[in-house]
């Protein structure tokens, strides 16, 4: 049995130390990270791995972008994501956007992540279940943080989440998402920006996942 551990960009692999189960770099963004994990997964079933981890790094929602009644998340917060938001694919029109569910052209989500796995991993590190959500354009302004916010419902924002939850649930393969917060999106000079410290923080998390023996 294995679990693949997929990162978007090398700076987050390289968070990773040695460990027994297979390693991807999927890329960033919506496109390279379905590429990778559909021809990763697309071979014959008695190949796949028997459950995708997909680690890394993510902006979070500011509370004064958040709906009503969630909790925020804070630099350098680990969390597992429970669902995933497609939050700008669609169509934007004087009376506001339009997204791919609303035009009957396709899904936007909720996408939900594994909850046997996503659970176990977060009764071992002690960390939150969040709503995440996928954009390809990041949020770095208020006006498009309180949007992405509102809209998909979310605590944390990601380039490549949604993308990889999709894939995993075609090919029936179940999948968890492990972020460490780097920023909170808006305003970036407002972002309280960690990129180092959160990757820091990401290779001890893993480590400690890794030592629990808790993957498949």
């Amino acid at each position: 049995m294995s679990t693949l551990l997929a990162f978007a960009a090398a700076r987050e692999g390289a968070c990773l130390q040695s460990t027994r189960h297979p390693t991807l770099e999927l890329g960033v963004g919506k496109i390279a990270a379905t590429m990778s994990m559909t021809a990763a997964l697309a071979g014959p079933a008695e190949q796949r791995p028997d459950a995708v981890l997909l680690f890394g790094v993510g902006g979070a929602y500011p509370e004064r972008h958040l709906r009503r009644g969630l909790e925020p998340l804070a630099v350098l917060d680990a969390c597992m994501v429970v669902t995933e938001f497609i939050a700008d694919d669609g169509v934007l029109t004087p009376s506001g956007f339009l997204d791919l569910g609303h035009l009957e052209l396709g899904e936007v989500g909720p996408i939900p992540c594994d909850a046997g796995l996503t659970g176990k991993l977060s009764a071992v590190l002690g960390c939150p279940l969040v709503a995440g959500s996928t954009v390809s354009t990041g949020a770095g302004s208020d006006a498009i943080s309180q949007a992405y916010a509102l809209r998909s419902g979310a605590q944390l924002e990601t380039m490549e989440g949604a993308a990889v939850a999709a894939v995993c649930r075609q090919f029936e393969v179940p999948m968890a998402q492990l972020r460490i917060v780097s920023n909170q999106t808006g305003d970036r000079d407002k972002g309280g920006w960690n990129l180092e410290g959160a990757l820091t923080r990401l290779g001890a998390v893993l480590e400690h996942v890794i030592a629990a023996d808790v993957l498949p």
